[in-house]
């Protein structure tokens, strides 16, 4: 992101803190921070987008029986090239069917459909 910044894109696809990471987006304070004070700096003031941050953390809390359980990245996204969204509802939908503990046999088998319909173009840029 720093780089595309550097090159001079307009935009940059953040979350903020509180919802981004794991399959979404990266943290949009890291960010910001970082490229506070440079050419590229947003005009964006740190400090009320923390405040922000700080009203979804709570919002994000009411919501936790609903998260995946998730709690580090996996660079196995190279490997089944599943975009964030529908890995986490796949996920869901493979628990639901009492097939969680089978959860790497389902991602071999999404990577191995891929290949088989064409090793289709996906929107998530770090799964193609």
């Amino acid at each position: 992101l720093l780089a595309g910044a550097a090159a001079g894109a307009d935009a940059l696809d953040v979350a903020i803190d509180s919802m981004s990471g794991m399959t979404s987006q990266p943290s949009m304070g890291a960010v910001v921070a970082a490229l506070t004070g440079s050419e590229q700096g947003p005009k964006i003031d740190l400090g009320h987008l923390q405040a922000i941050n700080r009203y979804w953390e709570q919002v994000r809390e009411l919501y936790k029986c609903f998260d995946t359980g998730l709690t580090a990245g996996s660079s196995d996204v190279y490997v089944h090239e599943m975009p964030g969204g529908q890995y986490t509802n796949l996920q869901f939908q493979a628990r639901s069917l009492g097939l969680g503990d089978q959860w790497a046999a389902v991602k071999r088998a999404y990577a191995q459909a891929n290949l088989l319909l064409g090793d289709i173009v996906k929107v998530t840029p770090s799964s193609k």
